[in-house]
Parts: structure tokens; C-alpha cells; sequence
């Protein structure tokens, strides 16, 4: 199914990719952190567009490849950082990460698409972490967003 968003238009295969989430682990199951524990709770706190976005493609959202807790901000939410894969491809545009030097990458911010204020996405070819029985071809999608603490435990990442 094609897909068109700011500069890109992607071709998902929804129905592979759903199956592929339908069996996948929760990212709790994976690591135990309480940032990642945090981002899967707060899927429940989070705007029905973020998750209807997410549903369209096939993908549950507690089952997040990779997260990772970038800073907290001066109002309290956590901004995060993480990627989804999806069985597809890339038609039009360009790929999220910049090759700044031989060795190295950035994240062009600027290259997303805002979902809602605080939920943006950026497309990117090249996959990271790819799961052995990820169904090809695949492609990757990356998060920023700023989310709700929900647990009860403290939150002891700095502000930034």
C-alpha cells in the first residue's frame, strides 16, 4: 500500500508487517530498563493519531525495535529516540541519518514528518538491529518524541 507523508512516499506491505508485530516480544521482554519500561507504559497515555499513524502500517507499538531516552525536558516529558521496522520500501525521499564524515552519521530533525507536536517520524533504508525473521524488504522508522513519565518510580534522567 503506498503511503505519502512530507517528502516521502513509502510502499508498506501492512499485512507482513502486521503479522511480524503480531508475534513480536514487547520491548519489556527485552530489556528492562526503566526508560524502555516507561515508553511502553506511556503507549497507553500517548494521542490516538500517534497510534492510529503506527496502526496503519501494522504495528503495535509496545514492540518497539530499539528506544532510548535522549534527555527530560523542563516540562517533564522524556524525550525519546527509537526505531520501528517496516516490511517495505522507500519510494521517494530522503533517508533520515546524514553522513556528516567517512565514519560518521547525524539525524536530520529537519527531514521529519510531525504526527502531532510531540511525536515525529523520519524514514531511513538502511536497518539497524534488523530482527532475523523480519519479513523482507525492510526499511526503517525513526522516532522522536517527547513522552509522559507514567511509572511510579522516580524519573533520574537529566533534564536537558
Amino acid at each position: 500500500m503506498i503511503f505519502k507523508f512530507s517528502q516521502w512516499v513509502v510502499d508498506i506491505d501492512v499485512n507482513k508487517t502486521r503479522e511480524f508485530y503480531n508475534n513480536a516480544s514487547l520491548v519489556s521482554e527485552g530489556c528492562s530498563c526503566v526508560g524502555c519500561r516507561n515508553y511502553e507504559k506511556a503507549i497507553g497515555f500517548i494521542s490516538q493519531n500517534v497510534l492510529s499513524f503506527f496502526s496503519q502500517f501494522g504495528i503495535d507499538m509496545k514492540k518497539i525495535c530499539e528506544v532510548y531516552v535522549n534527555y527530560t525536558r523542563d516540562d517533564d516529558l522524556i524525550f525519546y529516540g527509537g526505531f520501528y521496522h517496516i516490511c517495505g520500501k522507500i519510494i521517494s525521499g530522503e533517508n533520515a541519518w546524514i553522513s556528516t564524515s567517512q565514519n560518521t552519521k547525524h539525524l536530520d530533525e529537519d527531514r521529519g514528518y510531525s504526527v502531532t507536536k510531540d511525536f515525529t517520524v523520519l524514514f531511513q533504508n538502511e536497518c539497524d538491529l534488523l530482527e532475523d525473521n523480519f519479513p523482507a524488504p525492510a526499511i526503517q522508522l525513526e522516532i522522536l518524541a517527547n513522552i509522559p513519565w507514567v511509572l511510579e518510580e522516580k524519573n533520574d534522567y537529566p533534564k536537558g
